[in-house]
């Protein structure tokens, strides 16, 4: 039986600071694509052999890496950087496009485009294979999850206000969407504001102590955050599913429904919460005590004096269902069931929910990596299978980065054994 030891320390931004052509390399090496380089062969068929499968392949593996979000930068750059074409590999194909010309033509590249289109669960399954690794080769990775999603632009404009596109640039996959922001403002008060946009959003499961993904989806701007990430969670191996201890979110996924669907799967939910109370209203009281809590889940005993006093958070009680709390030598329990939202198995004014929720920043890193190193903010595009296309894409990369890491960290550490 094969015995494979598991890390517990991995820090992507050691890949970020590697140069472009380390990054092409570590990603292209570590890429499970066999069965996609072998699909793409099949396809093409005995037609015209106008260009090679695996570094046209492979060149638009890397094309988020180095910035180009159309082919025709791609093609620049692949022209005008030997080493690059090299690692691609289009020195051992020469012969297809003559002296003069250095990469494929364009047509190749939308020929190439329209079949990945066709074969878009491949490149998921792609994905999934990498995730295995994860899975295999880090310490109770999947264990501590987060859920966030992220709006990128159609190159369409949109509509106008008699529901027909601006433009001929039309994009009939792509949907419009408000979304809303939340910031401190310089008296410390939480305010909001909204900002409109045209185009698709991916929703993105992923590991909060590694920074890795776990699961995405993509889908038009519009479609509800908390529908998808049930979606998943329905989808998802049962083996996968139950290795899942905590799940944090923003306040955009608060809501009673989906955190008792959460619970049943054994998860605790670490979700930001909404002040859905009356205007002026401060706290509640808890049935017929002294008991009295707030809409964030802090929580007072009123004394004979009427004055309201801080409770000790002293658990969870997981046979009852109910949060333990003490106050002057006596304990005190609250049942979930009273707001669903508000109480959850691990208490919202505890340090270990904020620790653990502190960690959702991890989607953000995730996301700015993206939008940073993979070109998303860039990356405008018209329909939703090229969309998906993209996201596959980028997501490939960074996993396949990432795996290669792990092996060349281990490799090195195990040659400092040897050397010792």
């Amino acid at each position: 039986m094969k015995i494979i030891t598991q890390i517990s320390v991995f820090d992507y931004s050691e890949i970020e600071i590697l140069g472009d052509l380390e990054r092409c390399k570590l990603l292209i090496e570590n890429v499970p694509d066999e069965k996609i380089v072998n699909k793409l062969t099949e396809i093409r068929g005995k037609g015209r052999n106008e260009y090679p499968i695996i570094p046209l392949w492979n060149s638009i593996l890397i094309m988020p890496l180095i910035e180009c979000s159309t082919v025709e930068q791609l093609r620049r750059e692949l022209s005008r950087n030997r080493d690059l074409r090299k690692i691609c590999g289009f020195d051992d194909y020469n012969y297809y496009f003559g002296k003069s010309k250095l990469v494929p033509p364009p047509k190749a590249y939308t020929t190439l485009i329209k079949h990945l289109k066709e074969i878009e669960p491949m490149l998921k399954e792609c994905f999934y294979e990498l995730r295995e690794f994860m899975y295999e080769n880090l310490k109770d990775f999947g264990s501590n999850v987060g859920e966030d999603g992220k709006i990128f632009l159609s190159r369409a404009i949109g509509y106008n206000k008699e529901g027909k596109m601006e433009d001929s640039r039309c994009d009939m996959d792509a949907d419009f969407t408000i979304k809303e922001y939340y910031y401190k403002d310089k008296d410390g008060v939480t305010q909001s504001k909204k900002k409109k946009f045209f185009g698709y959003r991916y929703h993105l499961l992923a590991d909060v102590d590694y920074e890795l993904p776990i699961d995405y989806t993509v889908t038009k701007a519009s479609v509800g955050e908390r529908k998808q990430l049930l979606k998943k969670l329905n989808e998802m191996d049962l083996n996968k599913r139950e290795k899942i201890k905590t799940l944090s979110a923003d306040k955009g996924y608060d809501g009673e429904d989906l955190i008792k669907e959460i619970k049943k799967y054994g998860i605790k939910p670490i979700i930001d919460i909404k002040n859905q109370w009356k205007d002026g209203e401060k706290t509640k009281q808890y049935k017929d005590t002294n008991i009295v809590y707030t809409y964030d889940g802090d929580v007072y005993y009123v004394d004979d004096k009427g004055e309201k006093n801080s409770m000790k958070y002293l658990g969870y009680d997981k046979i009852k269902d109910k949060l333990r709390y003490g106050y002057n030598n006596k304990v005190y329990s609250i049942e979930l069931s009273t707001d669903e939202r508000i109480f959850t198995p691990i208490a919202r004014n505890s340090n270990k929910w904020k620790k653990i929720y502190n960690k959702r920043t991890a989607l953000e890193r995730i996301n700015g990596r993206l939008d940073r190193d993979f070109n998303l903010e860039n990356n405008k595009v018209r329909g939703l299978k090229k969309a998906t296309v993209i996201i596959d894409i980028m997501m490939i990369g960074m996993m396949a980065m990432a795996k290669g890491h792990i092996i060349n960290n281990r490799l090195e550490n195990i040659r400092k054994l040897k050397s010792a």
